[in-house]
């Protein structure tokens, strides 16, 4: 689909892109190097690569103009102008045309398509994460070492707990091109970039008007997206000395509920052998004593007819007597979303060599998404005096006698350790006690608002031979978060429970229902972000020095960043008051300044052989007192031997501060785990133990989403990386271009929240993240759920003791020893002219993972390299092969997206051989895309696509890390074969 290519210029009606920094690069008349559908610029024609034919074309221009110069451009990665554009370091350019082939309606949507760029958030994480951003991940390194531009420069972070940029802050329909630098450790925009650089760069200097309507419908319904663009602009640079632009844009999507589609459409997948449904039902498994005396424990009223009840969406759990809730008939695939964005550039040309610039951006993004109604995780406590008391429970057949022996009306006794062999109606006395769930409130929703804005004043030109580019960018993502329906305070939720007003042993009648509807946090606002970005940077560069093979060129430049961060929590969020919330959640306010130097060095060693060395010093001072600071080198070399061949390779070191969320972020115990897990003391393997705290009767223990408490640390040290490159590109025949290139990266002292997975699979190793409490504590009253102060007071580290339940699982933040990751980057690209026929063309890019994974402290490394592990599965291969024709006014293209398949995760407590295999497949993940296009008349275009032709659905898998059940929301799409129609006008 894309093709690699180390060249960021744009020459109109040749397939090459360049970048004047002044003016542009006009084509020779009646000559085209390429057809015009052809957009994928690369490293092939058969006069060099890319270099000679920018220096044929302006030569032929010099012909026909004597007056025009050779025209110096910068390349991205690179601050030093330049006529040759073949540069040491990789970079793949997507250009509007590329952009409108794929389909694509979001910037998500675009990088997901990336080969280079896999395992970033999508939307469909972020169902039940509230906040959550869509982000880019280059090496799948994780998406904070991706360092994503726009027009060249940073953009403000996301407000909201510890997110990079959020992709979708970025209006596509003013994207002109995107420029991926699959090169990490600049030294032009920032050690950080450690697994590379991906630079939006929106339309400039447009001249007239163009509107434009889509409209994407899936057949299995749901996921439905609706997009209207429009871009005017007016004023010529080189008459009117001036030029003005705008664009707008508006997109809303339809929600993909999980019920529509039969891959994700339960919990409850025995193929995978995962039952993933809840213990916390809307109907709870009761803990009770009947009138002859007997106790029972997690024995639900309506287990004995299957847990049949589709009102509560109740299912059959492993364990005899018991029920679950079936979340997943609540939840979204992908949330409702809307976004609407606008866009302003003006240039002022001073005169022949200097502008004024001037940029703003605003765009808002809404999403809400519906996920699992709220579990009530406090004990719940229905009083014998309430009016829903049941006259009688039926105790179904199957279940365990427990110790003392279980008493029948008629006298006699069965044994301890004996099945109950028939269904026993029995008459219950006392409080009832168990854990329920909101599920006559509905699905729970969050609602996240967000706006990005930035504003940028510049100037750029030639003073006294010297390139120069300045500019102060104020950038600012700011969002609130409101509870949308089913979402309850536990303070107003208590007091109705306690005095037994709700109904929790079947559906509400219309007092209850009122008195439950009276308890909704709907319409509240729970949570404000703000992150601003303030930055002040300049460049200049020329050439200093003339040797013999060529000149040597300078650029030096400087930035000084100011960032604030600002997350404030309401009183109901920051208490903890939220029914299923994740406790307390306290705001996060700070700030810190950044400044940073570079220089950069082109030097022609000899005849067609050129060294680029580059060097940055950055220096980070937080405003609570701790600073880092550090020079990260870097080295490249570039080798063309002869006209159609060059080879690259580079070295360098990174480098990335903590961020101050990671830094500063409290320590709150009220979050779960993403996947169910058991007790491995009190319920090893799912089965409970003796205890003279009986397991259930206090809280859910077994096969359940465990409580876990997070927190940063002030003392994290920064990231380090260690990275190189070596590739080449050639040209063997005119028609044909390939480029391959090694990337090597490897990250010290990366910083990661402990993952769940690695403690709770090795419970031994990690007893010390695993904190428990006594139940019998006079000091402390835990009768109302894991209350904690903050300073983990009651909660005791390391416990194994059988009695003690678990106060919390601990996942802080941490250095740890090592990430690490390698591969090959591999494209072609094709094209032929047939008479008759028009132009065929084909292009190929694809990347190769050879080694990745990761290590913690003291323990050997871990490979995730086609395995699921602690963060998920690396799949091994992936690519993008694309089919193009046109002819006449007609163009059609055919893309196939794969994905290689991986091993999936395994749950080692509960591998048994049979319905559960300690190593399972994930199928390849293949997908093919077709479009055509008619342009009719000169401002007229209609195009027609078809996105996952075949209606591919997504594989099988038995992730646990998110709300969706039954596929990888990471790996795959779930939105199936999908029609779309797009009319394009352009008025003048």
């Amino acid at each position: 689909m894309f093709v690699t290519r180390a060249q960021t210029l744009h020459v109109p009606n040749t397939g090459l892109t360049v970048q004047p920094r002044i003016g542009r690069i006009r084509p020779p008349p009646q000559r085209s190097l390429r057809p015009p559908f052809f957009s994928y610029r690369s490293t092939n024609l058969k006069h060099t690569l890319i270099a000679s034919a920018i220096l044929v074309l302006v030569a032929n221009q010099a012909t026909a103009q004597d007056s025009q110069k050779l025209e110096r451009v910068e390349v991205t990665g690179s601050s030093i102008k330049r006529a040759a554009s073949e540069t040491s370091l990789p970079i793949t350019t997507i250009t509007k045309a590329d952009i409108a082939r794929t389909g694509a309606t979001t910037v998500q949507d675009l990088v997901y398509l990336l080969p280079s760029s896999f395992g970033g958030n999508v939307v469909a994480n972020n169902v039940g994460a509230t906040g959550g951003a869509s982000t880019a991940n280059l090496r799948a390194l994780g998406p904070k070492y991706t360092l994503v531009l726009l027009n060249g420069r940073r953009i403000a972070n996301f407000a909201f707990g510890n997110n990079p940029v959020d992709l979708n802050s970025i209006p596509l329909a003013a994207v002109e091109r995107v420029e991926v630098l699959r090169d990490g450790a600049s030294a032009v925009y920032g050690a950080d970039a450690v697994a590379g650089v991906i630079n939006f760069i929106l339309k400039k200097d447009y001249q007239g008007a163009e509107v434009s309507v889509a409209d994407y419908h899936s057949d299995q319904g749901g996921g439905n997206t609706h997009n209207l663009s429009a871009v005017a602009g007016f004023g010529d640079l080189d008459k009117d000395r001036y030029n003005v632009m705008l664009t707008a844009g508006y997109e809303s999507v339809d929600p993909l509920k999980a019920t529509q589609r039969s891959f994700a459409k339960t919990a409850v997948r025995p193929d995978l052998g995962i039952n993933k449904s809840s213990p916390r039902n809307g109907i709870p498994n009761l803990n009770f004593t009947d009138t002859l005396g007997n106790s029972y424990s997690a024995v639900n009223p309506l287990a004995y007819n299957g847990c049949v009840s589709p009102q509560f969406a109740l299912v059959q759990r492993s364990q005899a007597g018991t029920c679950g809730t079936d979340y997943v008939q609540f939840i979204d695939l992908i949330p409702r979303q809307r976004r609407d964005n606008v866009t302003g550039r003006a240039v002022f040309q001073l005169d022949a060599d200097n502008q004024l610039v001037a940029e703003v951006m605003h765009n808002a993004d809404r999403q809400q998404s519906f996920y699992s109604p709220a579990p009530y995780t406090l004990q719940m406590k229905y009083p014998a005096k309430g009016r829903f008391y049941p006259k009688s429970i039926t105790v179904p057949k199957g279940i365990t006698v427990p110790k003392g022996g279980y008493k029948f009306a008629d006298g006699t006794v069965l044994a301890e350790g004996a099945v109950l062999a028939n269904d026993v109606v029995v008459t219950p006395t006392g409080d009832i006690t168990g854990t329920w769930r909101t599920v006559a409130g509905g699905g729970r929703s969050d609602i996240t608002q967000t706006q990005t804005d930035r504003a940028l004043v510049g100037a750029k030109g030639l003073i006294a031979g010297w390139d120069y580019d300045v500019a102060l960018t104020f950038s600012r993502n700011k969002g609130q978060i409101y509870f949308g329906p089913g979402q309850y305070s536990y303070g107003a939720l208590k007091p109705l429970v306690a005095n037994g007003d709700i109904n929790v042993f079947g559906p509400q009648d219309a007092a209850s229902q009122a008195a439950l509807d009276g308890a909704l946090l709907s319409g509240q606002l729970q949570q404000t972000a703000e992150s601003k970005a303030t930055e002040v940077d300049f460049r200049i560069s020329r050439d200093v020095y003339k040797m013999a093979y060529g000149d040597v060129g300078l650029a030096l430049g400087a930035n000084f960043r100011k960032e604030t961060i600002d997350q404030v929590s309401m009183p109901v969020l920051e208490s903890g008051d939220v029914v299923g919330g994740n406790g307390p959640v306290p705001g996060v306010a700070s700030g810190r300044k950044v400044a940073g130097l570079f220089g950069e060095l082109v030097v022609p060693l000899y005849k067609d052989l050129e060294l680029n060395l580059a060097g940055r010093y950055d220096r980070y001072k937080n405003d609570f007192g701790t600073s880092f600071s550090k020079f990260s080198p870097k080295a490249s070399l570039r080798y063309q031997p002869t006209k159609d061949l060059v080879f690259r390779g580079s070295v360098a070191s990174g480098y990335r501060a903590p961020t101050l969320y990671e830094n500063l972020r409290p320590l709150t115990t009220g979050n779960n785990t993403s996947a169910n897990w058991s007790d491995p003391v009190r319920c090893p393997g799912g089965k409970p133990v003796t205890s003279a705290n009986p397991v259930g009767a206090i809280q859910d223990e077994c096969d359940v989403q465990l409580n876990s408490a997070t927190s940063g640390d002030r003392n994290l040290t920064p990231e380090k990386s260690k990275q190189f490159s070596l590739g080449a590109a050639f040209s063997p025949i005119q028609e044909l271009t390939v480029s391959v290139d090694y990337w090597n990266v490897k990250i010290t002292d990366p910083i990661v929240a402990k993952s769940e997975i690695q403690v709770l699979s090795d419970p031994n190793a990690y007893k010390n993240n695993i904190y428990r409490y006594d139940p019998n504590d006079p000091n402390h009253d835990f009768s109302e759920g894991w209350v904690d102060d903050g300073k983990q007071t009651g909660a005791i580290k390391g416990s194994t003791n059988p009695d003690f339940p678990i106060a919390y699982v601990y996942l802080p933040q941490e250095n740890t020893a090592k990430t690490y990751a390698s591969g090959v980057d591999f494209s072609l690209a094709s094209r032929m002219k047939f008479a008759g026929l028009g132009s065929i063309g084909v292009n190929f890019d694809g990347t190769l993972f050879v080694t990745h994974g990761y290590q913690y402290t003291g323990l050997p490394k871990t490979s995730d390299l086609g395995k699921f592990k602690d963060f998920g599965a690396i799949p091994k291969w992936r690519h993008a092969l694309t089919f193009l024709w046109s002819g006449g006014m007609f163009d059609a293209s055919l893309t196939q997206n794969y994905t290689k398949g991986y091993d999936d995760y395994t749950d080692p407590t509960a591998v048994n051989g049979t319905t559960y295999p300690e190593v399972r497949k994930v199928s390849a993940y293949t997908t093919w895309d077709a479009q055509g296009t008619v342009r009719p008349t000169k401002s007229l275009s209609l195009t027609f696509g078809i996105k996952n032709l075949l209606d591919k659905d997504p594989p099988s898998s038995r992730n646990s890390l998110y709300f969706q059940t039954g596929y990888d929301a990471t790996y795959a799409n779930p939105v199936g074969r999908q029609f779309y129609g797009r009319v394009s006008y352009k008025f003048f």
